[in-house]
């Protein structure tokens, strides 16, 4: 039998389909309906899931990806569209994490660059084949967690809207257009990029990772459960 992980958070499912492809048998949570997430799913809130000691039992481990807007670099560029505002958007991270230690589980937290996380180890989509963005993603974790040999490199990507890049690489944010591409073929080209993302809308393309950054950690976790 596969070791059980739970993804919190989950969205439309980036993070668990990497852990997937390492093995793991997955169930997601996340507190709206994600009608396009491919494996097992729970709609409740992730918070009040981590206090149920009966229900993770189940688990080998726990995945969570707490909302990042608010320590995310489209922040500024949002204040300088919108006359300086951005909106309250919660940080659950330490919520979060207070919970998962509490569970006493093996776990791991996802998130942006630049969000308070403890000792990450830090992530780059020029880390690894295939990949034509550079979503950068940090990953806290209670299990000694190594990075990939390969050095992050910069890539030559436009800036957000401007086509792609001389390498193929492509920024994968926001809601406007894209030069050069018409609708279907940011959604297109978007999954691509990151992998091979064949099952989401552009919405959730722009909030997905690459499935490679969790497939990688997953397969050391395997080990060390």
């Amino acid at each position: 039998m596969k070791p059980k992980l739970l993804d919190l958070f989950c969205k439309a499912g980036g993070c668990s389909a990497g852990d997937a492809k390492a093995g793991f048998e997955v169930i997601g949570v996340d507190i709206n309906p994600q009608p396009n997430y491919p494996y097992q799913f729970i709609q409740a809130d992730a918070l009040e899931i981590l206090k149920d000691k009966q229900f993770l039992s189940q688990f080998a481990v726990i995945h969570a990806s707490p909302p990042c807007q608010a320590h995310s670099k489209a922040r500024s560029l949002s204040v300088a569209r919108n006359g300086g505002k951005y909106g309250e958007h919660l940080d659950l991270i330490p919520q979060t994490r207070e919970l998962l230690i509490a569970s006493g589980k093996p776990y791991i937290i996802e998130n942006v660059a630049g969000a308070p996380l403890i000792n990450p180890i830090k992530l780059f989509g020029s880390q690894f084949k295939n990949l034509y963005t550079q979503r950068e993603r940090w990953f806290e974790s209670n299990m000694p967690l190594i990075e990939p040999d390969v050095e992050c490199v910069k890539m030559k990507t436009p800036s957000a809207g401007n086509g792609v890049g001389e390498d193929g690489s492509i920024s994968i944010c926001g809601s406007g257009g894209v030069r050069g591409l018409n609708a279907k073929q940011i959604v297109l080209y978007w999954g691509f990029a990151m992998g091979g993302i064949d099952w989401m809308v552009r919405d959730e393309l722009a909030e997905a990772i690459p499935p490679v950054y969790t497939e990688f950690l997953g397969k050391q976790i395997k080990e060390h459960i």
